[in-house]
């Protein structure tokens, strides 16, 4: 049974039609790269988009280049991950406004830090309950090759928070359960769903120029051009035959199928 079947099977809206949503990134920049076209949509709509921060951004690698002469009174100072994570918070607010997000939280998980997906499960079966969404969203951490531990532990623990959230037994003190319907996967190798970001791609470009600190860099014009290329190869392959269509591309699926559900990599 694939994702599409089983949507229309319990009744439930397509991505674009959900009225809330959690979106939960491991970096500060991770959404915008992900899902900045779809998450303006939804802001512009009026879906409740709620971002979710795990890590600090204490690692960001560009930060010296991009801050060096900004974050001290010697040009030649080093940037402290402290500074670090007050510049990455506050260039998450700035891209929140460009596409509109009004409700982020950052949990103070360690950029690389060795905490494990346990820790992050336990503390978003609380926060899932408390939101209640109807969708959410986070990295797929299923992609070949994916390597980088933030993204791994943060997309199970996204998905294993899911099943806990709703389970009468598990996290009593966590709240009252709470049965999320779906669930999508950004930067995955098997996407099934592709949104129509064309009006709003712009704005997504803005809101990863707004983290300065990871995309103020030589290489920007390079990845700019990859990024467009890649979502209008999406929206040819996809969606339409228009030159400048964009799409983003999302692995979703029900959230009975993600335990139990081996065909679910097909779905």
């Amino acid at each position: 049974m694939d994702y599409q079947t089983a949507r229309q099977m319990f009744g439930l809206p397509e991505l674009m039609d959900v009225s809330s949503v959690l979106v939960i990134e491991p970096h500060p920049d991770d959404n915008e790269v992900g899902a900045g076209g779809t998450v303006k949509r939804w802001c512009d709509q009026g879906t409740r988009v709620t971002y979710l921060t795990v890590t600090d951004g204490r690692a960001g690698a560009e930060v010296q280049s991009a801050y060096g002469t900004t974050a001290s009174s010697s040009p030649n100072a080093v940037v402290t991950m402290a500074d670090m994570v007050r510049i990455r918070r506050a260039e998450r607010q700035d891209a929140n406004r460009i596409l509109g997000v009004e409700e982020s939280y950052n949990l103070g998980f360690e950029d690389g830090g060795n905490w494990s997906e346990y820790q992050l499960m336990s503390t978003l079966v609380a926060l899932i309950r408390q939101f209640r969404p109807e969708l959410v969203m986070t990295v797929d951490p299923w992609t070949p090759y994916e390597s980088h531990p933030d993204h791994v532990k943060t997309g199970k623990a996204v998905a294993a928070a899911l099943i806990y959230a709703k389970n009468r037994v598990m996290f009593r003190d966590q709240g009252e359960p709470c049965a999320v319907p779906q669930a999508a996967f950004y930067g995955s190798a098997y996407p099934n769903v592709y949104i129509d970001v064309t009006d709003t791609w712009e704005d997504k470009l803005k809101a990863m120029k707004a983290h300065v600190s990871q995309f103020d860099i030589p290489e920007w014009p390079m990845l700019s051009q990859y990024f467009t290329g890649e979502a209008e190869r999406l929206y040819r392959d996809h969606l339409g035959e228009r030159s400048d269509g964009r799409a983003e591309a999302f692995k979703a699926l029900i959230s009975m199928q993600l335990h139990f559900f081996p065909d679910a990599v097909r779905s």
